[in-house]
């Protein structure tokens, strides 16, 4: 009997699955080559990235942004994948303009809303903005990371990250990233003397 009541509550919710999400959509990574970028973007915005105290130079600077289109849902990899919208990674080009400062334009509608899964326009939102410097941009180096919010983005609010010094510029092969913190009294009374930040700073700029 117990067997027979999970079965019908699995059927009931594969049921309720189906009828939420069209099943029959493209795998993910098939829908990813279908996404279009916007020929013509107006939202456009210049980030800075700049590091202060910082204990040595930083030679490069690479980031992306996270784009979604939260109105459209379907489910991955048909019915016994999980329901997911459509996301976008967009790589940030950025240009050294001081010794330790770096500065891109990116653009918050950069992808083209369309009718990309057959049940309407899909409206993409910029979902967040991610950057990060190294020392040299060898693999060893260590990857301080600091970013944005959508909604930061568009209010054009700055985000700082402060780091530790004495681990610069790492010699870690494996790749090691450091989120920092956003508040300095995070860290040990002893170590704060010893701390870099890395800001990100968004303007919008007029077409």
């Amino acid at each position: 009997m117990r067997t027979i009541v999970r079965l019908l509550f699995v059927a009931l919710l594969v049921a309720t699955v189906s009828a939420c999400y069209d099943t029959g959509f493209p795998t993910t990574k098939e829908l990813e080559a279908k996404y279009r970028r916007n020929p013509a973007p107006k939202q456009a915005y210049r980030i800075t990235l700049s590091v202060a105290e910082a204990p040595g130079p930083f030679a490069k600077a690479e980031g992306s942004i996270r784009y979604e289109a939260p109105n459209c849902g379907y489910i991955a990899e048909g019915i016994s994948g999980v329901p997911m919208e459509p996301s976008h990674y967009l790589p940030i080009k950025f240009s050294k303009i001081g010794e330790n400062t770096f500065a891109a334009t990116i653009h918050a509608d950069a992808m083209l809303d369309e009718d990309y899964l057959g049940t309407g326009v899909c409206r993409w939102q910029l979902m967040s903005v991610t950057s990060s410097i190294r020392a040299t941009g060898a693999r060893t180096d260590i990857e301080y990371l600091v970013g944005l919010s959508g909604d930061e983005l568009r209010a054009t609010k700055a985000q700082t990250s402060y780091f530790v010094k004495d681990e610069y510029p790492g010699d870690d092969p494996s790749e090691r990233s450091d989120l920092g913190n956003a508040d300095p009294n995070w860290y040990r009374p002893e170590l704060q003397g010893q701390l870099f930040s890395a800001t990100l700073t968004p303007v919008a700029v007029t077409p």
